[in-house]
């Protein structure tokens, strides 16, 4: 800590990248579709970051990291022509926690048909479907990091989970009233 009590640039950097790692990292991995592209986009996110006054974007830190992440994926896959969503199994090895094997095995089996459900839906709702739960940003972030309006992403989340629901919903023979 410097002397007036504010964290100094490098330990704002490492407290940033403690907390936004590991969901940057699941978005740039299902933007490119790729785990070593997703490392080397969320490493350069990163040193931007590092190059920039914490005075100047400290109020939209989050949005500034995702929405310069989301452009470094896509420009990386544009360069390689290739943008696509990760599998199932791949976005299931992506799992860091451990629970016991049956817990596993079942969370493993919910989110396959979540992810099945969720690979059924257009580009745009799975992106702020991805934005909103997988890495926790708010309408406004998902606005800032997708170009969209606060209204646009309120609608496509609504949207969404009104899909999922009802697929999820027929999937497993419920009705609205189980």
């Amino acid at each position: 800590m410097s002397n007036n009590g504010h964290l100094s640039k490098s330990e704002w950097v490492s407290q940033i990248f403690e907390q936004r790692e590991g969901s940057l990292m699941r978005y740039a991995t299902w933007l490119t579709g790729d785990a070593e592209q997703a490392r080397d986009v969320v490493q350069d996110t990163f040193l931007r970051l590092c190059a920039e006054d914490p005075a100047e974007v400290q109020r939209y830190v989050v949005e500034w990291l995702f929405t310069v992440c989301r452009h470094r994926a896509v420009d990386i896959c544009r360069k390689e022509n290739r943008m696509k969503p990760l599998t199932e199994l791949e976005i299931a090895s992506q799992t860091s926690d451990e629970p016991s094997p049956a817990a596993a095995i079942e969370v493993a089996d919910a989110a396959n048909h979540v992810q099945h459900a969720l690979q059924g839906l257009p580009a745009n709702q799975q992106e702020v479907v991805r934005l909103k739960f997988q890495c926790g940003l708010s309408y406004k972030e998902i606005s800032h990091v997708t170009n969209l309006t606060v209204t646009n992403v309120g609608f496509l989340l609504h949207s969404a989970l009104k899909t999922l629901r009802r697929e999820l919903r027929a999937e497993f023979g419920l009705n609205k009233t189980q």
